[in-house]
């Protein structure tokens, strides 16, 4: 018994030497950008691969497990966030962008890793903040992000738009912040 004990520990040492960093990288730009957050959740995946090694057949690869229990703990932690209750956050009326050549979008999927971007998403309200991540980094339909949200396809789409010009606003405030700061040190 103690061999067999010995044995799974050593292979979960393995596993978590070889994937902890890249579960934990995944898991932090997925959670807000939280360090705490990320490393209890990198620490519950991890538990869990320890707890499944045994029932672990083989059919894909380590790292593919791994990543798809990553991926529910994740779901369970988007789920705990979107079944907190959320003052409702009244944006106003924040128009469009005024260039129609810029694509909200597209800028927003291009811009993500960089820190102006996540200083802008650690100003929003948490649950706009995880629905702007499930839409532009993990590529999450509507339709699953609704389902993690435990609302109506329509209504996740409002939040989302909502969230967008959350964002938009808080990017352009930002923007003309740093360029007045800007300003007064020339």
């Amino acid at each position: 018994m103690g061999v067999q004990s010995n044995k799974k520990e050593q292979k979960f040492t393995r596993l978590y030497n070889s994937y902890v960093d890249e579960v934990y990288q995944f898991i932090y730009a997925r959670s807000g950008f939280d360090t705490a957050q990320a490393e209890d959740i990198t620490q519950d995946i991890f538990l869990d691969v320890f707890k499944g090694m045994d029932g672990f057949k083989g059919l894909s690869s380590e790292r593919t497990w791994i990543f798809r229990i990553a991926r529910n703990k994740l779901n369970d932690f988007y789920r705990k966030q979107y079944n907190q209750k959320f003052e409702t956050c009244e944006i106003g009326n924040v128009g469009q962008l005024n260039d129609p050549l810029q694509d909200i979008d597209t800028q927003m999927e291009k811009s993500f890793e960089s820190q102006f971007i996540r200083k802008c998403l650690d100003k929003l309200p948490l649950h706009y903040r995880i629905t702007l991540l499930m839409k532009y980094e993990d590529g999450s339909s509507i339709k699953q992000i609704a389902k993690v949200a435990g609302k109506s396809a329509k209504a996740t789409e409002s939040m989302l738009q909502r969230a967008k010009n959350a964002f938009v606003k808080e990017y352009k405030s930002s923007k003309e912040r740093k360029e007045r700061r800007y300003e007064k040190t020339k």
